[in-house]
């Protein structure tokens, strides 16, 4: 197999975390989420399960809508490639074998919440005295810590106080949510990246630590410019019209990018030259003119027919597909993304396969999700005496690792943003002539001269980096780039698949000049399959993806996130697969090639509707705030303008204390169980509605709360930034900036006990690094100069 050859094979060698032991203890799709995605890279994932089974187990969907234990679709997808051992950790005796299990362990996962583990004698001091390297990873709603960090949560409220629910959807119409448990998928990848980046502090310093993920935080990290739109410019991000556009056998999704290309499409060339979009301004103010003129063009056109001749034309044109096309899609098939495993009782079952194409090491479940306490007398392997640490235990986990960064809009800046706010030294090129996103959310909205540093979309990406303003198509600025490269561990692009290639920077290039280089490559379909050179952005993808057809307010009216959703998920998914590959290289002393599809990490995230189709045919829908699963749940007008409540009622304890707190005893009597809920929820919406519109949704929150009844604010960005409880647990940072000043940002979504992240340096200001870079490189001043006269390295950027 050459390097540039992505292996996801079950069997071929060792993954990237062979030897790494991780016990799951925690319950829940986010916990879960994490040790899949651990377990993908190769660790030994022993599920600690109590007594009747993991949550996962009771959360369906099921074949034929039948609970079974062992056949749900969640517990298959999620526990796949894990152990199962059933401990009751409320009982002496399975508190003894977690502590030893833990004394055997490289990771512990915890989600049972704050003070519960410490009660059981099995928190982290507690554990950390048995086995002074382990990593406690620890997952809650809202964090172990703060005003709300003993609320009771459901979906909807995980989703509506992480800042997503209250833009999606429609102007003037209530706020919708995005299906499937995407809070706590967040705050998965978030908790795996946590503990591979404490793991790799404890390897070279002897030394473990907490790591904390509040769901709320890690949904909140997964933004573009939800805080900075209020922070900066004083306005308030809410629902957008749709970027979808009906056509023949469905809708497609067109980005609005300004390319006049968009008028051949649609057959009408004599208005490329209309001086109503002649500029940027224009442009912007004539969209909803050229989506009619789209619209009317594409009414008897189908999918196909729209995106392949757009895509032709470099225009983001892109389907939106269902579950079931996804299923069968050729770009999936060919990179060999479904990943099949037996199931001793299902058989042989697609399951959603591992984010990154990897070509030093397989990923993917090597085992079907396990039968309940298959696994009993299961002991993890004895753990050799730990080498004498030879780092630095307070220093920040990455410091050392150098990074070099070829990034644009989100996915692949987040990414690098992420290491170096664990300590990494990252170096960001641009290109001059094309320089990376620094024209949007300027603080009061004045761009001035200086706009390309005034960005506040450019400045929350790119803090903790230096940066070089370089042309990578030239000879000496590739030679420059490649030097660079010999003295780094990771590079990071996500250019379209094509670019880096013709630029002759191949990862076989690049590991000719250091072969320990981890590259991570990405792209909106990845580097492989028909659809390889497809132009799109995080909004198409979420149509390509399946995303879109299941979010909605009913049948035949899909809807988008209202962001660009596959680039915050791509990025973290990044970064969770750079660190793993770097302990690889520390085992074998290769780097590798991460090929990576907005795409693939987009459709891990429907996982939940993907098993549904497997299990029983389903086809997911639109179907506005309502679950399959549980009642209530829903969004309600609260006193104020455009103001909102999340409910979502998952027991019936729950049901009878909020039927208590709206005084409506009536309708608890009338509606005790599920299904009865389920059939009148029109009309016990209206009931809710009729007493919340009365009261502040923080006041109505704190009455529901105080019921244990699972309630809360739909959080608009104003309401986040000045939030109590972020502002108690310090979750946003300060950061003085040369152009812009002091601004508030959003922090980091992982808490290190020992070692937490921090900001060390504001974003650059464009080619801030240039001479700096050149002269660690060796360059004289006379050098240096020669390449700033043939335009090799810019100092400004180039516009127009």
């Amino acid at each position: 197999m050459s390097s540039e050859d992505p292996d996801r094979s079950l069997t071929s060698g060792e993954g990237a975390l062979a030897g790494v032991v991780v016990v799951d203890a925690s319950e829940g799709v986010g916990g879960g989420y994490a040790s899949r995605l651990l377990a993908d890279l190769g660790a030994e994932v022993v599920k600690v399960e109590p007594p009747g089974g993991d949550r996962l187990r009771a959360l369906g969907p099921f074949p034929g809508d039948r609970p079974d234990l062992e056949a749900g679709g969640l517990h298959l997808a999620l526990n796949a490639g894990k152990r199962s051992l059933v401990l009751d950790l409320e009982s002496r005796e399975g508190q003894e074998r977690l502590r030893t299990l833990a004394a055997r362990a490289d990771i512990l996962i915890e989600g049972a919440g704050p003070g519960v583990m410490e009660a059981r004698g099995l928190g982290p001091d507690r554990l950390l005295e048995v086995n002074p390297a382990l990593v406690y990873a620890s997952q809650a709603p809202f964090g172990l810590s703060g005003p709300y960090a003993g609320r009771v949560t459901s979906e909807i409220v995980d989703w509506a106080m992480g800042g997503y629910l209250y833009f999606g959807g429609d102007p003037g119409e209530r706020p919708i949510m995005v299906h499937g448990h995407q809070a706590e998928l967040h705050a998965g990848v978030q908790l795996a990246a946590g503990s591979l980046v404490a793991l790799w502090h404890a390897r070279r310093t002897g030394v473990g630590q907490q790591v904390e993920v509040s769901t709320q935080e890690a949904v909140l990290n997964a933004h573009v410019w939800l805080t900075t739109m209020w922070t900066h410019e004083g306005l308030i991000q809410t629902r957008e019209p749709s970027l979808l556009t009906p056509c023949a056998d469905g809708h497609v999704i067109w980005m609005g990018m300004r390319n006049l290309d968009i008028f051949v499409l649609i057959e009408r060339p004599d208005l490329i030259d209309d001086p109503r979009w002649a500029t940027p301004e224009g442009w912007r103010e004539s969209i909803p003119e050229v989506r009619a003129l789209i619209a009317e063009w594409a009414r008897d056109r189908t999918r196909s027919e729209i995106c392949e001749r757009g895509q032709a034309l470099r225009l983001a044109v892109t389907p939106a597909n269902t579950l079931e096309e996804l299923a069968h899609s050729p770009q999936l098939r060919e990179r060999g993304w479904w990943r099949e495993t037996a199931h001793p009782r299902l058989g042989a079952l697609p399951l959603p396969g591992p984010p990154w194409l990897m070509s030093g090491t397989p990923a993917g479940p090597v085992r079907a999700a396990p039968v309940l306490d298959a696994d009993s007398g299961y002991e993890p392997p004895p753990r050799g005496r730990a080498a004498p640490g030879r780092g630095d235990p307070d220093a920040l986990p990455l410091e050392g690792i150098r990074v070099v960064e070829v990034t644009g809009n989100w996915s692949g800046p987040l990414t690098a943003r992420h290491l170096g706010d664990l300590g990494a030294e990252v170096v960001k090129i641009e290109l001059a002539r094309r320089p990376a996103t620094r024209v949007s959310h300027p603080p009061g909205n004045e761009a001035w001269e200086t706009f390309y540093n005034r960005s506040g979309y450019f400045n929350l990406f790119n803090r903790n980096k230096r940066d070089l303003g370089l042309d990578l198509g030239t000879e000496d600025g590739r030679e420059i780039f490649l030097r660079l490269v010999e003295d780094a561990d990771v590079v990071v692009e996500n250019n379209s698949a094509r670019v880096f290639p013709q630029l002759g920077l191949d990862y076989a290039t690049l590991a000719e000049r250091n072969p320990r280089i981890v590259m991570c490559s990405i792209a909106g379909y990845g580097a492989t399959g028909p659809e390889r050179d497809y132009l799109a952005y995080g909004s198409n993808i979420e149509a390509s993806c399946g995303l879109v057809a299941q979010t909605g307010y009913g049948e035949g009216e899909p809807r988008g996130t209202g962001s660009y959703y596959a680039d915050p998920i791509t990025g973290a998914h990044a970064t969770v697969g750079i660190l793993a590959a770097l302990h690889a290289c520390e085992r074998t002393v290769r780097g590798q090639h991460l090929d990576m599809a907005l795409q693939e990490s987009g459709a891990a995230f429907v996982v939940e509707s993907i098993m549904d189709y497997r299990l029983n045919g389903r086809v997911a829908g639109p179907r506005a705030n309502r679950s399959t699963r549980i009642a209530p749940q829903g969004v309600y007008r609260s006193f104020g303008t455009d103001c909102w409540l999340a409910i979502g009622v998952e027991r019936d304890e729950q049901w009878r204390a909020l039927c208590t707190v709206i005084d409506r005893p009536d309708l608890a009597d009338r509606f005790p169980v599920l299904e009865g809920r389920l059939e009148a929820h029109e009309e016990i919406d209206e009931a809710i509605e009729t007493w919340s519109e009365t009261l502040n949704h923080n006041r109505a929150t704190a009455l529901l709360q105080d019921a244990g009844v699972p309630a809360g604010p739909v959080l608009a960005n104003w309401e986040i930034v000045s939030d109590p409880h972020l502002y108690e647990r310090g979750y946003f940072v300060d950061i003085v900036h040369p152009d812009t000043g002091h601004q508030r940002w959003d922090g980091f979504p992982w808490r290190l006990a020992r070692t937490p992240a921090r900001v060390r340096r504001p974003a650059p200001l464009f080619a801030e690094h240039n001479d700096e870079i050149l002269a660690e490189l060796g360059l004289s001043p006379e050098e240096i100069a020669r390449l700033r006269a043939d335009e090799v390295i810019g100092d400004e950027p180039q516009y127009g």
